[in-house]
């Protein structure tokens, strides 16, 4: 924690700089505009950021180096993350994060923009209408679940009846449950022409939903129980691409079912 580099976010103004650099090369004037300091204090920061080999002077113009890029794109990540866990202090403390690989929790950020739906005493089942109305817009579908909810059977086979591709990876008590209601032969067909894709895994520690224009998650209370009541939801591509590369992080520990194993 002694290095410079940490010392940087001591310092409020050096920061602002460095993340205006990051979105491009700038006079003093500009920044001065931009960042409402003086110029000389501006230019006093800039040595400083100079002397650590983050910045440099190319005909009037400031820019980072490679090594200040790498430091601006590093202190943007955690300025987002720390946005993401001040704004949901309370979803995070009461939520058992474990089923998120730390390489994800790094990059938390992405959810800043997220919405914490929440059920309450006038709107008991908020969660999942919202849930049902995302599903509705999509065309194409990524999703895991350790719960299962009546209305999936249906919700599912009106996607894929319309035309939309979907891959689940569920656990085998959300499967068994699932073939008890749907029709297996429809189910069958689907698999079969490649419009449905399901994947079995021993245990889920989040539900997942990623679509083309979506992101939601819901997660499992430090007692152990699923939070039906919570869930947070964007639609900003930061959140779908990291709710992508959360369902891929679980695939990897999934199999794939085939038309046999769906029979049996």
């Amino acid at each position: 924690m002694g290095s410079p580099y940490f010392k940087l976010f001591r310092s409020e103004l050096k920061l602002n700089i460095l993340s205006s650099l990051l979105d491009g090369d700038k006079k003093l004037g500009a920044l001065r505009e931009e960042l409402g300091s003086s110029g000389s204090t501006i230019i006093h920061a800039i040595r400083d950021l100079e002397a650590m080999k983050l910045t440099r002077q190319e005909d009037k113009h400031y820019k980072l180096t490679s090594l200040g890029v790498m430091e601006a794109t590093l202190i943007a990540e955690a300025s987002s993350a720390a946005e993401t866990l001040e704004r949901f202090q309370g979803f995070w403390l009461q939520h058992d994060v474990t089923a998120i690989p730390s390489h994800l929790l790094q990059r938390i950020g992405a959810l800043r923009d997220s919405t914490l739906i929440q059920d309450n005493s006038t709107a008991l089942d908020r969660v999942h209408v919202s849930f049902q109305r995302l599903l509705q817009q999509s065309r194409r579908v990524w999703g895991m679940s350790p719960i299962f909810h009546s209305d999936f059977v249906g919700m599912f086979h009106s996607l894929l009846g319309g035309g939309a591709t979907v891959d689940l990876i569920l656990t085998s008590g959300v499967l068994d449950k699932t073939l008890t209601l749907a029709d297996t032969g429809q189910i069958i067909d689907y698999v079969t022409r490649d419009k449905l894709r399901i994947f079995l895994t021993d245990g889920l520690g989040v539900a997942l939903t990623v679509t083309e224009n979506s992101f939601s998650m819901g997660l499992y209370t430090i007692d152990g129980e699923y939070d039906y009541t919570r869930d947070l939801v964007s639609s900003s591509p930061e959140a779908i691409e990291w709710g992508e590369e959360l369902f891929k992080h679980h695939l990897k520990q999934a199999r794939r079912l085939n038309t046999e194993t769906l029979n049996l």
